[in-house]
């Protein structure tokens, strides 16, 4: 039984909808200094037969990238775009990535580079692989891609019989080189890697399928807990507490846990987080980043912050 069911109001961080004019967000996450960062698209490229999203598309795209940080914002537009972009997030230098969950292994050795770089004036810096069917992708302080893999990028599809996130988590420069690669093996297999909350480079968290099992990278080593959730599609943490999103079709709560010794979870709470009208937030998607948590309703962005969650006990 959880000991408590509280209500946790969450403040409006910035609405959109005047920048967005348009357009469609397609990706909102949180960067490495707690910028929010927006990707949207004046059309939503369509599915392949309803199911599978091209990697590139007939008609041309225009996109609109927007990186909030400390109420100074950035925008660029990104024109004539033919390859249908995920994910985005802040680099060094005053640029952005931007990067295609899937990527083609063509019959004659060609690859679809799926990440590229960008500066502030919409001009391409740079290109590269970072394989096919990555779930989550987060920039660190160190200028560091991380990415994730869900089954179709570790076990193969689009012609990858050797695919590139057969490791389920890997890591790498800005230049699409490998910084790490996680041993993928018995007993801690990923076969479908559902969330990760990239810290930095030293800290990297993630709760992967099939034990639904939670690790912490942490300077090399690598830790393992049960939490008793299944089919979260994020979390947070902050000192000794790890605050998941409810598993399948439970989306709209949340439940705190306390970690113990020996790597054990005790659930102290479960959370609803309101608006400002003190309705459920009925989050579109999210991005978790630390202890913040990222909640896109529409073109708005609400901020958590586990801290805040953890004071109110």
């Amino acid at each position: 039984m959880l000991k408590k069911t509280i209500k946790h109001q969450v403040e409006l961080t910035y609405d959109f909808e005047g920048d967005l004019n348009g357009y469609t967000i397609i990706d909102s996450s949180i960067g490495p200094r707690g910028e929010i960062c927006i990707l949207a698209v004046n059309k939503v490229p369509e599915y392949i037969d309803g199911m599978f999203p091209p990697v590139q598309t007939a008609d041309r795209h225009e996109y609109k990238a927007i990186i909030l940080n400390k109420g100074h914002k950035k925008e660029v537009i990104l024109k004539n775009q033919k390859w249908n972009y995920h994910y985005i997030q802040p680099m060094d230098n005053d640029q952005i990535v931007l990067v295609c969950a899937r990527s083609h292994l063509y019959e004659n050795g060609d690859f679809d580079r799926n990440a590229r770089v960008f500066d502030m004036s919409g001009n391409q810096v740079s290109a590269f692989l970072l394989g096919d069917g990555i779930q989550n992708l987060y920039v660190t302080q160190g200028n560091n891609i991380w990415t994730s893999y869900f089954d179709e990028g570790i076990f193969g599809n689009n012609g990858w019989n050797q695919p590139i996130g057969s490791y389920g988590l890997r890591a790498w420069d800005s230049d699409g080189n490998e910084q790490y690669k996680y041993p993928n093996i018995d007993p801690h297999f990923i076969s479908d890697c559902y969330a990760l909350n990239v810290v930095s480079d030293e800290e990297v968290w993630f709760y992967y399928y099939t034990d639904f099992e939670l690790a912490r990278y942490y300077k090399g080593n690598i830790d393992y807990f049960k939490p008793n959730v299944e089919g979260s599609d994020g979390f947070i943490v902050y000192e000794d507490y790890v605050l998941f999103r409810g598993g399948y079709s439970k989306h709209d709560k949340y439940i705190l846990y306390k970690m113990l010794h020996g790597n054990r979870f005790a659930r102290k709470a479960s959370i609803t987080l309101i608006d400002e009208e003190k309705k459920t937030i009925q989050a579109d998607s999210i991005s978790c980043r630390g202890s913040l948590l990222l909640l896109m309703k529409g073109k708005k962005a609400y901020l958590a912050d586990l801290k805040k969650v953890v004071s109110e006990f």
